[in-house]
């Protein structure tokens, strides 16, 4: 029976929801609420005017003196209650956080009317957020800046549950890698063919950034681990701006000269060479030979034009690598107008455009860097964002995005016609002439339409829904060995598949209890065809005739994702959490479309299957949050997440022809326990401690694990083991030493550390296991041994000045300060990173055997110059 009457009733249904317009809801804003009484009586007041000075945003207190504003944009506010026969109390320091509630509660005291008085407060920011009801870190702009770090990547790794494998992927709470949605402005920006975040953000632009870790609520779909939600800056009244240069490393790489290792001779003759030298200066290419990276930022009102205002922030980048070659090039720049028609009404237009170029090193061209292939990844996007409060209770938004991708893959600037199969020589390891053997040009681009409202019914039920529309346009140009003689593998085809998603949610808010109860629908179609049966490629009929297998089209996948999440504040320094979720992502576009021309002529070709199921976490967690003193509090949450339909391979031998074809059948099973310890600053110092234990087991590491193994002929797992990315314990360390303006030691009338920022970050981590080498005739438990630990320090601090209105400033950047060598790889006969344990074996040698990347990056020292204002 065709279900697609029943499947179109369903989505009408749905979408007949989603236009109500009282259940919509953006995910980019914040909420403040709580109750005006009497500071002697404790009666409400009724009545009171409760505004955000410097904005259009206000509330009046009901029968009960309760108040809510919704819709407000993450930042810092002032608050302030104004009633007729009481003095005016101002809240100052509000901040708003993204999807949370601020809750400000105002005591006002009676005063002659005659008089008028006010009253000024510095908000104390609660170190226990009552209505969060996962694990949930909200980031702000200065932590971003100010830690040590490079990206805000690196940040992720510094929060319970995120960890890195030995190949710098990031895992979140034993999740494979790419399992992360990243938003900027509450939409979403993948690459759909590959998955993953493969564009840069610079940190100067980002106001806010929420790690979502646990069982995130329904309005986010399309990820098993984590939502990171990037809420980029507006302009405002007022004009600031930063201009910012960072040196390139100014400690020489060990790696960057002959015989980089005591005693290893190298195998041929080594020359560094430096990327800048092949840059010629030409602003209109944005090509400046300068190494090193420079940023910029300014905001402000755009001069006259009435409440129209922009934000434009821009990076530029030239390094070279640590190792032996490769290097990275990066241009950034994003620009946001802002424009208030009315006080009711805001449009915001923003753009960015990314520019990489790199190349990562790899061994076996480390004399030939010139013929290894190099990347290059660009992105435009383009969001339109809509927002209209009908009334202090509703409002809805509108966002559309274009978001276009290329990623390419090329020797020089060869075509694959003109490349030449690579050589080695009497090493049998490294590469003396020819080519790398890749080329690749893909496009991809994604529109996106979303419809989002949120109303406010009262002060306990809020209610939000959303329903959003994605095209994507795919276009892979790919060739791999294209010389005679190699597999000349060409791939290409274009393809538009189509997403649709919605949600439903009810955030309940008592003074006992927080609710959120949601229900997500997701669906994907591929727009693409497969066999029946991904068995039988083809027969022979009954005159010997060879028949291709027919291809239809592949249904549409839908999805239904409950979620629920409690929060109970036993007091008001401890909250219970409980949360409970199905989560669903469909496999990327590349295994799906792989080989679409269904080429079994190679060795074990690999086929791509648009059938392909969305893979599914089923996870759980509850925890406690706990303020203990004034100054600390503690975060405890334990979870268990049970990962069924992940994306494997099947290993089809089908008329004397072998072939693997992507399907689900992997399984994993992970529990553990995240602890964050968090201080706020006083005397100066803040920080906070993030402790993870995991235990991660499943039938495969990655979706390609099933094909490794077939292609080696061993024996596919059909039990569990550990995962690749299994670290037992991780743990971050953050401490913040924060001295003011004209406070601090003084010497002679002088204060040298007024207006001194110092930041320490201390990293360590278990080591990851690996499966080692006995002897050919004896099974070994897979991943059965384990790396050495790892830990980092790194260190930044910055000195700011005072000049007029302006603030230079100086900082000073280390990374690894204690210069530790910690293992990434090892060999699997020695567990070693530099010892094969078969120092005769054919293409071994200890120049070959000695890979700089098997150990982390050393020591890199940093300095830079800052004008603010």
């Amino acid at each position: 029976m065709d279900s697609f009457p029943f499947k179109k009733r369903i989505a009408s249904i749905i979408l007949f929801l989603m236009i109500l317009p009282t259940l919509l809801f953006p995910g980019t804003t914040g909420k403040i609420a709580g109750t005006v009484t009497d500071a002697k009586t404790g009666q409400p007041l009724p009545g009171c005017n409760i505004i955000i000075t410097g904005t259009t945003y206000g509330a009046a207190s009901n029968a009960r003196g309760d108040y809510y504003i919704i819709n407000i944009s993450p930042g810092r506010y002032e608050v302030r209650a104004a009633m007729m026969g009481y003095k005016t109390l101002s809240v100052i320091d509000v901040r708003i956080m993204t999807d949370l509630t601020t809750h400000i509660d105002f005591k006002l005291e009676p005063t002659v009317l005659e008089f008028e008085e006010e009253i000024t407060v510095v908000a104390e920011r609660p170190l226990v957020q009552k209505d969060i009801t996962s694990k949930l870190s909200v980031v702000s702009s200065d932590e971003i800046t100010n830690m040590p770090v490079d990206n805000f990547q690196e940040i992720l790794v510094t929060k319970a549950g995120f960890t890195k494998d030995a190949s710098g992927n990031i895992h979140v709470r034993g999740g494979r890698s790419g399992e992360i949605a990243y938003m900027i402005d509450g939409m979403a920006v993948a690459n759909p063919l590959y998955g993953g975040f493969s564009s840069m953000m610079n940190e100067d632009a980002i106001d806010e950034m929420i790690v979502l870790s646990g069982a995130f609520n329904a309005e986010f779909g399309d990820a098993m681990s984590s939502v990171v939600n990037i809420i980029t800056k507006e302009g405002s009244d007022s004009y600031h701006g930063k201009l910012e240069y960072t040196s390139p490393r100014l400690t020489k790489s060990p790696y960057r000269q002959k015989n980089a290792f005591a005693g290893i001779e190298d195998s041929y003759d080594y020359t560094a060479h430096s990327i800048l030298d092949d840059l010629d200066f030409d602003p209109l290419k944005l090509d400046i030979p300068i190494a090193g990276m420079f940023n910029a930022s300014i905001s402000g009102p755009v001069p006259l034009v009435r409440r129209l205002y922009f934000f434009a922030s821009g990076r530029y980048e030239n390094e070279d690598s640590y190792l032996p070659h490769g290097y990275d090039l990066e241009r950034d720049g994003l620009a946001k107008l802002t424009y208030r028609f009315r006080p009711s009404m805001k449009l915001s237009v923003s753009a960015q455009k990314t520019d990489q170029t790199y190349q990562r090193y790899i061994h076996a061209w480390k004399y030939l860097p010139e013929h290894q292939a190099v990347n290059h990844r660009n992105s435009n996007r383009l969001g339109f964002n809509w927002t209209h409060t009908v009334n202090p209770g509703l409002f809805y938004t509108i966002n559309l995005s274009r978001y276009q991708q290329r990623l390419g893959t090329q020797v020089g600037d060869k075509l694959p016609a003109e490349y030449v199969r690579y050589q080695t020589a009497e090493t049998v390891y490294f590469y003396i002439s020819g080519d790398d053997d890749t080329y690749i040009d893909d496009q991809t681009s994604t529109y996106d339409g979303k419809l989002d409202v949120t109303a406010q019914v009262n002060a306990h039920h809020q209610f939000k829904s959303g329903v959003e529309f994605k095209q994507h346009i795919i276009e892979v140009y790919e060739e791999s060995e294209p010389w005679s003689g190699g597999a000349q593998f060409k791939e290409q085809y274009e393809r538009k598949p189509v997403e649709v998603a919605a949600y439903l949610q009810d955030k309940i808010e008592y003074d006992y209890l927080i609710l959120n109860i949601g229900l997500r629908y997701d669906y994907a179609d591929p727009k693409a065809a497969m066999w029946r049966d991904i068995r039988q490629y083809g027969f022979w009929d009954t005159r010997n005739n060879w028949v291709p297998a027919e291809e239809v089209a592949v249904d549409p996948k839908t999805q239904i994702s409950p979620r629920i999440g409690l929060a109970h504040p036993i007091t008001d320094r401890a909250v219970l959490h409980f949360s409970y979720g199905h989560f669903f992502q469909n496999p990327n576009y590349n295994s799906m479309y792989y080989n679409q021309h269904k080429d079994l002529s190679s060795t074990l070709p690999l086929v791509g299957n648009p059938g392909a199921k969305a893979q599914k976490t089923i996870a759980y967690e509850t925890g406690i949050k706990f303020q203990f003193s004034d100054n600390w509090a503690l975060d405890a949450s334990a979870w268990y997440k049970d990962i069924t339909d992940l994306l494997s391979t099947l290993h089809v031998s089908y008329l004397s022809n072998d072939y693997v074809v992507f399907y689900n059948s992997d399984y994993a099973s992970v529990k553990g326990i995240d602890l964050t310890l968090r201080k706020k600053l006083s005397h100066f110092i803040s920080g906070s401690i993030d402790y993870t234990y995991m235990v991660a087991k499943g039938n495969n590491s990655q979706p390609l694990g099933g094909y490794l193994d077939a292609f080696a002929q061993e024996e596919i797992p059909h039990q569990e083991y550990y995962l690749d990315f299994d670290q037992r314990h991780d743990v971050a360390i953050i401490l913040n030493l924060m001295i003011p303006q004209n406070q601090g030691l003084e010497f002679y009338n002088i204060r040298p550390f007024s207006d001194v920022s110092a930041n320490l970050l201390i990293q360590a981590g278990s080591g990851l296991p690996y499966t080692p080498y006995v002897d050919p005739t004896l099974r070994v438990e897979i991943n059965s041994a384990r790396k050495p630990w790892t830990a980092t320090v790194d260190f930044r601090v910055i000195k700011k000045f005072a000049f007029f209105r302006l603030k230079p400033a100086i900082f000073l950047e280390v990374n690894n300060l204690l210069d530790r060598k910690n293992v990434v790889q090892v060999y699997s006969r020695t567990g070693k990173p530099f010892d094969t344990g078969q120092p005769g074996l054919v293409g071994s040698s200890p120049d070959a055997d000695h890979d700089p990347t098997h150990i982390s990056p050393p020591r890199s020292i940093k300095a830079g110059i800052q004008l603010l204002w």
